[in-house]
């Protein structure tokens, strides 16, 4: 691992990549349900801001660290970097502001279908290839977004879903850049960037939005930036171990830690529509990964 983190490469080990993306998803589920909590009183932009400044923090730690030090950090990709730093900073407030409006199982039932676009922008961008039934089952998902989206539950939810998407559309494309990247960068110089790029971005945003938290809602928002920091590192590491297409599916194990998480703090469960609805996304997310070529 050390020697992945100095030099940007990357290794088809794909067993290792599900394992780190399984531990991401983990570590980011458990970032979620303190987010919602604390989202209560504290701005979503004030969320993110203190999740970015913590894993800068953490990021610089371990630069002074590393065998290279801050030699880890040159890179010939600033325009990627900012890119995926971007979609980074929207995603991530565009989904604290959907999860403070909406139940956490609902929004992360429609993040599972992030499988869905990883998989087509790995098409797209990354030419992994797709067979004919991994193209049906795209559409199949597509099919179960639609059962778990359901506009009768008020203008909080239709406000809280189109959030989601464009969370979940703009996550996907972050994740593309991770994998790009990972053939050249190191995983710290990945990740701070990222880390920087959100201070910059959102930091621009917060003093409109800024409160005084209280001592419990500093401790949320320290865990919240070292959770989303270690969910990231995790996250960078899977994508360098296998291709973006194979990952993918696996986000749905969120959908675990989601249920769990809002049934515990806020007595939140899916519908049966809903529940028919992530099923269809589960078989379709594992139909692609099945039918993937490589």
């Amino acid at each position: 691992m050390t020697s992945l983190a100095a030099t940007g490469q990357l290794q088809f080990k794909p067993r290792l990549g599900v394992f780190y993306m399984l531990a991401a998803i983990l570590v980011l589920g458990s970032t979620d349900a303190i987010v919602k909590l604390t989202s209560a009183s504290v701005d979503p932009i004030q969320i993110g801001f203190s999740r970015f400044v913590v894993s800068l923090i953490m990021v610089l730690w371990l630069v002074g660290r590393s065998q290279p030090g801050f030699a880890a950090l040159r890179t010939k990709r600033p325009l990627e970097h900012a890119a995926r730093a971007f979609c980074a900073a929207v995603e991530l407030t565009a989904f604290y502001f959907a999860i403070s409006m909406i139940p956490l199982p609902t929004a992360m039932s429609i993040v599972a279908a992030s499988p869905i676009f990883g998989t087509i922008l790995g098409i797209v961008f990354l030419r992994e290839r797709l067979r004919l039934g991994g193209w049906l089952a795209v559409f199949a998902g597509f099919a179960g977004m639609l059962l778990v989206v359901q506009p009768e539950e008020g203008g909080n939810s239709l406000l809280g879903t189109v959030a989601v998407l464009t969370s979940v559309f703009l996550w996907c494309f972050a994740q593309l850049f991770a994998r790009r990247l990972s053939t050249t960068e190191s995983n710290l110089s990945i990740l701070f960037y990222y880390a920087v790029g959100g201070v910059i971005i959102l930091g621009l945003a917060t003093p409109f939005v800024w409160v005084n938290p209280a001592p419990l809602e500093w401790a949320g928002l320290l865990a919240v930036g070292v959770f989303g920091c270690l969910g990231q590192y995790f996250l960078i590491l899977s994508l360098r171990y296998a291709p973006m297409s194979l990952l993918a599916p696996f986000e749905y194990s969120s959908l675990v830690w989601a249920s769990l998480y809002g049934y515990i703090f806020w007595g939140d469960v899916l519908g049966p529509v809903a529940i028919a609805g992530v099923a269809i996304i589960v078989a379709a997310c594992l139909y692609i990964t099945r039918t993937m070529e490589h």
